[in-house]
């Protein structure tokens, strides 16, 4: 395969590889055509799909969010899309697929505004999308080009949902992290084996609601009775947790509010309940702990938590504005990476250099509103994230199936490299909080425990 470099664009960029397979004459874009499809949740997604001068089809599907941090690219309706559709198209017929990069700077000069308000996230990140497979040939995990070892990610599975996803308690996700898997295949049947364990559990112990739009359980328990559950199920299983607290979803501007626990926290407070949750629980993995705007109080946090991910998903929304100043901040040590919160490939992946080149990981991460299409696996690949946060079942088994797939045609590849320790849960602790639990109807002021030791 015979390939370029552009060595003169954006020289503090990684080099970008464009593919010229053998006897292939230069190909454009003959076409863009858009359709209003269905997501997960049944709602409409965007699906953008080109034609190639060669009569060949690529094509990619948009999810949706359920919580939105306020940071995030716009998306706009399919009235007003259909009305700015035609000028997109315009622009990008004629264009040579193999070079992805100029059709993504056009696309955000078409654009012309900070966060796509005037085409909208999805329409620009579904034809980037296109483009790129059409680049690549259906394949983006050669997105960067051939590399000497292809570093599969593990797959963070949402097992028991709360907060904007429903369930009894504030925190919004409790993950498990298979991070002792030899391969992906293994991984995601770890993570189904947990899910498929803790619903058995759930319904015999009498906490059973139902399952969530991310396929997750939903369940009677407040947040701290959830672990104390899912802690005996991650040791049998030998697998991390981990929780998307979501903070910002139940922060009221002056406290951080759980209902069935019936407190209120403090900023300070909180930053210390987390640390001390982190602790007795052995939690491997802490996204959002704190309010979207909360850059210092992150900071703190991460600096106590040593050896941990503390992860940024609102406080960041992909941008590199924000990631930036996380950096200057030392706010997280990972962040999560939605490409429909920034832009396109090209946006994205400069975002994910700036991260790496500074020491913080790259969790690249579905959305609620999720479709069947696989592109999220591939590009996990291509930007080596060493954590794809997906669900385990519904519209995400086709990217468990891509990522399975990959490794039986991929050669030369391995696991990805995980930061690693092995702490046991602290048991004598763990029965602490056993009695510290409140008793039915109290409701404790901040006084009243100021002086317990504990979680809360």
């Amino acid at each position: 395969m015979e390939c370029r470099r552009d060595t003169n664009r954006h020289k503090e960029d990684a080099i970008i590889i464009y593919f010229y397979p053998p006897n292939k004459e230069y190909t454009m874009i003959k076409d863009v055509k858009i359709y209003a499809v269905y997501n997960s949740k049944g709602e409409h997604a965007l699906r953008v799909k080109i034609q190639t001068s060669s009569n060949n089809f690529f094509s990619a599907t948009i999810p949706s969010g359920t919580s939105k941090g306020r940071n995030e690219a716009n998306d706009i309706g399919m009235k007003k899309l259909l009305d700015v559709f035609p000028k997109v198209r315009q622009n990008i017929i004629g264009l040579d697929e193999n070079d992805w990069v100029t059709a993504d700077e056009i696309i955000e000069q078409t654009d012309n505004s900070k966060n796509y308000a005037n085409i909208g996230i999805s329409l620009a990140l579904g034809i980037s999308l296109a483009i790129a497979k059409a680049s690549t040939g259906n394949e983006l995990w050669r997105l960067r080009g051939a590399r000497e070892r292809y570093r599969f990610p593990f797959p963070l599975g949402n097992v028991i949902g709360g907060g904007s996803h429903g369930g009894a308690t504030a925190w919004q996700e409790f993950l498990t992290l298979p991070y002792k898997a030899k391969t992906p295949m293994e991984a995601t049947q770890t993570n189904y084996e947990v899910w498929k364990v803790v619903g058995e559990e759930l319904k015999k112990g009498g906490w059973l609601i139902s399952r969530n739009i991310e396929n997750a359980w939903t369940s009677k328990l407040d947040d701290l009775a959830t672990l104390d559950f899912l802690s005996s199920i991650a040791e049998d299983f030998g697998v991390k947790l981990g929780i998307d607290f979501a903070a910002s979803s139940f922060w009221n501007g002056k406290e951080y509010v759980y209902k069935s626990l019936r407190k209120k926290l403090s900023p300070e407070k909180q930053i210390d309940a987390i640390a001390r949750v982190a602790e007795v629980y052995d939690l491997y993995y802490l996204e959002d702990p704190l309010h979207e705007e909360d850059f210092a109080g992150f900071a703190e946090l991460n600096s106590r938590l040593h050896g941990r991910l503390v992860v940024g998903d609102d406080l960041f929304c992909t941008n590199s504005e924000r990631v930036a100043k996380g950096i200057q901040t030392k706010s997280a040590n990972a962040a999560i990476i939605k490409p429909n919160q920034y832009g396109t490939l090209y946006q994205v992946s400069r975002v994910i250099r700036l991260m790496k080149k500074n020491g913080m990981m790259p969790v690249v991460s579905h959305r609620s509103g999720e479709t069947e299409d696989d592109w999220l696996s591939d590009l996990a690949l291509a930007w080596d994230s060493p954590i794809i946060k997906i669900g385990n079942l519904g519209p995400d088994i086709p990217k468990h199936s891509r990522f399975a797939e990959l490794w039986f045609d991929i050669a030369n590849k391995q696991m990805a490299s995980l930061p690693s320790w092995d702490r046991p849960i602290e048991k004598e602790k763990t029965e602490k909080i056993e009695e510290l639990k409140e008793k039915p109807g109290k409701i404790e002021t901040e006084e009243e425990t100021d002086e317990t030791p504990g979680v809360f």
